[in-house]
């Protein structure tokens, strides 16, 4: 079982400052760019003593690329500053330090952190997150463990029986989203959805859709298709769903990637770090339980409003199977970036961004913001295909 620092978290307002600043205070390790190998013969010993991996979110098997890294008999785990770190099932030598995001990180996306935590060498980073802020705080992917993104619209089918997204725009339901989100733009300008029917208000709560009222809400099938069944006894059956990356929006979702000059500088590492990452979430699709377990328990230590069920875990590593959300790339390498696929959202990025106030980089190209030179050609993902 995991090492636990269990100690009870706040609530508000509190738990995201006093969080944030644990979790940029808890670990000792040094800058990224400028830590040197810690040698030896192992399978990472041109990597750091210790790596540091910022994810997005509260602990969940989409972020098992990072998690299986460590054996869960060996992993601590503090629930506080929301870390589950251990030694590399690859290399003992090196210590890997997950890090959790959300109120861990006061809800700031991944690339600001990389900014002011030079500790952290990789964070998980939608390509349309990169492209925004390309100019003045650049990243480049180097790993995807998702080749579809999970993300999705949902509705109630007695309510609407849409073939198509192009059919929400002529229907009467409100569409809910977070605002800011930009692929809402895009499914905009395409027709599928009404700029008068969207609502950016949207908090993340289902309340409305099992009262019955006439809306669209945006979620992850990965999640909400199953807590509406299962969770919600005054709803209690299944939604209707069409994913995002349908409509032609299809980013790389929480894409392993790093600051440029930290890319480079550690660029021996990453030629191991990566194959690891892939080898590490092909074991956990694979082989499911423990990784479930490890996370499905540390959620219960961290005590807060986002948790996972056993059967739940085990539903989301079904569906980024069964959904081939988790796949081999183009090229039938796993973790890898299609060029024309990269190029072409790029672009769509770029235009899309050039109607508001956001500044891209000048001469933004697809090869500023993705590599696959890291990746090993070899690994390959059967059940995915």
């Amino acid at each position: 079982m995991p090492h636990r620092t269990r100690i009870r978290l706040a609530t508000g307002a509190a738990v995201a400052s006093a969080a944030l600043l644990l979790t940029a205070c808890s670990s000792s390790a040094p800058a990224a760019q400028d830590a040197e190998a810690a040698g030896g013969d192992g399978a990472l010993g041109a990597c750091p003593s210790t790596v540091v991996l910022q994810t997005n979110w509260f602990p969940e098997p989409e972020h098992s690329a990072a998690y299986a890294l460590i054996d869960p008999a060996t992993a601590t785990i503090d629930a506080d500053a929301g870390i589950y770190s251990g030694p590399a099932i690859a290399d003992p030598d090196i210590t890997v330090e997950v890090r959790a995001g959300g109120p861990f990180i006061g809800f700031q996306q991944s690339t600001a952190l990389l900014y002011s935590d030079d500790s952290i060498m990789l964070a998980m980073i939608d390509t349309d997150e990169s492209v925004k802020l390309s100019k003045d705080q650049p990243t480049k992917a180097v790993y995807t463990p998702l080749q579809k993104n999970p993300q999705i619209l949902f509705w109630d089918p007695e309510k609407y029986d849409f073939a198509g997204l192009s059919d929400i725009a002529a229907s009467d339901s409100t569409v809910l989203y977070f605002q800011g989100a930009t692929y809402m733009d895009y499914l905009i300008a395409q027709g599928d959805v009404r700029a008068d029917q969207v609502d950016g208000s949207f908090d993340g709560s289902v309340t409305r859709l099992v009262a019955g009222e006439p809306v669209v809400m945006q979620g992850y099938i990965t999640q909400e298709p199953h807590r509406l069944k299962y969770d919600f006894p005054d709803y209690g059956r299944d939604v209707d769903t069409l994913l995002i990356a349908d409509s032609g929006y299809d980013i790389y979702p929480a894409a392993w990637s790093g600051k440029p000059e930290v890319i480079e500088a550690q660029s021996d590492c990453l030629a191991q770090l990566v194959p690891a990452m892939q080898q590490a979430q092909i074991d956990y699709m694979e082989s499911p339980d423990a990784v479930n377990a490890a996370l499905t328990d540390y959620l219960v230590d961290i005590d807060q409003f986002f948790q996972i069920s056993p059967e739940l875990a085990q539903n989301v590593h079904d569906v980024l199977r069964d959904e081939a959300l988790v796949t081999d790339g183009t090229d039938g390498v796993f973790g890898s970036f299609d060029p024309e696929r990269m190029e072409r959202m790029t672009g769509v990025l770029t235009d899309i961004y050039s109607g508001t106030d956001v500044e891209v980089a000048d001469g933004l190209v697809a090869d500023d913001i993705y590599t696959n030179e890291f990746l090993d050609t070899s690994i390959s993902y059967t059940e995915g295909k």
